[in-house]
Parts: C-alpha cells; sequence; structure tokens
C-alpha cells in the first residue's frame, strides 16, 4: 500500500498501457480504498497479466513518473508512425489523441517537454507523405473534444508552414505552439466547456480565461514549451483591438494565424445545438468578412485557404475565385 492522495493520482489510457514497462502502475481497491500496486517496473502488460490480477477499473501513476511515462509513449509512437501510416491516417490519429490526451491531463504536473519531439516526428514525416499528414485534420471521431480540436489545428497549421515555406524549425515552433494554444481549457469547468446552448456573459468571461490560464500553464513548465506561450495567450486577439484577453492590435504572427486556423477549424467540425458545423468554403466566406472588417491579417488569410487544398486544379481555383477576388 501507498501513501498517494485520490486527487495526485494520474490516470493512464489503457491503449498507452503496451508502453509501460518500466513503470509502476497502481490501481485503488474498491473494498478498502487504498492504493496498491498493480504491477512494478520491468514487468510487462501481457494478457497473462491481465489475467492472474483482472481489474476493470482505472490504473494510476504517480506524479513523479508523468514525463517518464510519456517519454516512452511518444518514443512507442515515433517508432511506429510509419507502420501506423501504413494502416491509414486513421490510426496516426489515435496515436496522437492517446499521448495529447495524457499529457494534458494536469498539465501543471509537468510533462509537455515531451510534445516538441513528437511535433518534429509528425513535420519530418509531413515532408515525406504530405498528402498523407494533410488529411489528418479531416478524421473526425464523433466525439469532438479540446484534444481534438488541438490536433487539428496543428496538422493545419503545418500544412500552411510547409504551403508558405517556412524552415523546418519554424514549422515545428508553430506546429506544437498551435497543438498548445488551447491548453488553458483543461482549468475550464466542464460544463461551461462543453454546454450545449450559448455561454451567458459570466460563463463566457470565464471561457475566456483560457488564454491567460494557457500562458500560466506554459510557463510553469519545461522551458522548451514557453515557445508556445504568444500563441495561446493571443489566439483571440484581434487587429482592431477587439480581441480578448488584452484588447491589443499588435499581435504576433503565430497568434494572428492561430486566430484564423483556430477559428475555421471550430466552425467546420464542431457541432452545437445551436448550430451546425459548416462546409470549408461557407467557413472561408465566413472568416473573409473578418478580414474585410480588418480583424484578421488578409495575407495570412489568403496563404491558409489556399493551404488547403491543390491549386493546380482549375475547378479549385474556380471554387475559391469570389473569396480571392477582393483580397
Amino acid at each position: 500500500m501507498i501513501s498517494i492522495k485520490r486527487e495526485q493520482w494520474i490516470p493512464v489510457r489503457k491503449s498507452n498501457l503496451k508502453y509501460y514497462d518500466e513503470i509502476d502502475l497502481y490501481y485503488q481497491n474498491k473494498t478498502s480504498g487504498n492504493v496498491l500496486l498493480y504491477k512494478s517496473s520491468g514487468m510487462n502488460i501481457t494478457d497473462h497479466l491481465l489475467k492472474d490480477k483482472p481489474y476493470t477499473g482505472d490504473l494510476y501513476i504517480r506524479p513523479e513518473d508523468k514525463s517518464k511515462c510519456l517519454r516512452q509513449v511518444q518514443k512507442g509512437f515515433s517508432s511506429n508512425l510509419d507502420q501506423s501510416m501504413e494502416e491509414g491516417i486513421g490510426k496516426v490519429k489515435e496515436d496522437l489523441i492517446n499521448i495529447i490526451d495524457e499529457t494534458l491531463h494536469e498539465p501543471r504536473s509537468g510533462g509537455l517537454e515531451v510534445i516538441p519531439d513528437t511535433i518534429e516526428v509528425v513535420v519530418d514525416n509531413y515532408s515525406k507523405q504530405p498528402d498523407v499528414i494533410k488529411n489528418l485534420s479531416k478524421i473526425s471521431p464523433s466525439d469532438y473534444t479540446t484534444t481534438i480540436h488541438s490536433i487539428n489545428v496543428m496538422a493545419l497549421t503545418v500544412g500552411y508552414c510547409f504551403y508558405t515555406k517556412k524552415s523546418l524549425e519554424k514549422t515545428v515552433e508553430y506546429g506544437l505552439t498551435a497543438l498548445f494554444h488551447d491548453i488553458g481549457k483543461t482549468e475550464i469547468p466542464t460544463d461551461i466547456l462543453k454546454s450545449p446552448r450559448q455561454l451567458t456573459d459570466y460563463e463566457f468571461s470565464i471561457m475566456k480565461s483560457h488564454t491567460l490560464l494557457g500562458a500560466e500553464i506554459l510557463q510553469s513548465n519545461d522551458p522548451s514549451v514557453h515557445i508556445a506561450i504568444p500563441g495561446a495567450l493571443e489566439h483571440h486577439e484581434k487587429l482592431d483591438g477587439n480581441g480578448y484577453p488584452h484588447g491589443k492590435s499588435s499581435i504576433s504572427e503565430i497568434g494572428q494565424i492561430l486566430a484564423i486556423i483556430d477559428s475555421y477549424e471550430a466552425i467546420t467540425n464542431d457541432d452545437r445545438m445551436y448550430r451546425n458545423s459548416m462546409k470549408p468554403l461557407d467557413a472561408l466566406n465566413i472568416l473573409k468578412e473578418e478580414v474585410d472588417r480588418k480583424r484578421l491579417n488578409r495575407l495570412f488569410f489568403k496563404d491558409f485557404a489556399y493551404s488547403l487544398t491543390d491549386f493546380s486544379k482549375s475547378h479549385h481555383q474556380d471554387a475559391y475565385k469570389h473569396i480571392f477576388s477582393n483580397t
């Protein structure tokens, strides 16, 4: 038995257990409430072990083991990415969700420092198989979550960076920032975050705090992720000064880019009871209105729209012609 407070345990996804050979795993005895060792470091999670030690509830790790665990998962993701791509982009998306979900659980406890390596792997494979990774954002499980939204925004941002011929270093930086842009939402109450109705003014004020919370979370983590702070803080700022949290009009490049990509991804994928998700062209038309009102950057918007498709095909050019006629 180990003395550890219930709220300090970090649950692990069962789909990642195959990577945790060198990690102690714990469970809570449902009768006594005590925390007991399920398996010690050096033991594999095998069918034999599961048969000898059946347990259907959550398995946990100690907070101090979180970074080590995520390193193991990231290593497994990297080594298996080529095989996952052969199985289809859905498998790549599933593996990324497994990593990011675990990373974003109590992000102030550490572990974010493993994600730069994950983004480097994604960017490297994008350069090798751009058509495959480009479709990453189009594979969306029915349960739309902040994790899925963040992965989609990351994929769209990497695609934008390749279209605009940014360096690999800058692409990794922007991809990392995109993945962490909504990290502050991990501390927003679930009933507000997943509200099926439009939020009240008070609830929306709480929702808006995710930008400040995100910057705080990133600042409290390893310096390797501090580069993502501007994007987390500024992706809801507008060029006319009417955004939040600070109402500033001088916004970093990544903040301006994410303002476009974050909005596009949300309105094309997130169905709500009070509104349906939009088709890409309709979403771009909505964003074009924001560009015309001088709230979003015109050049970044145009480059993003072109990055979404293959404009070597004339019918794509015709479909988008009206959007860019005055851009």
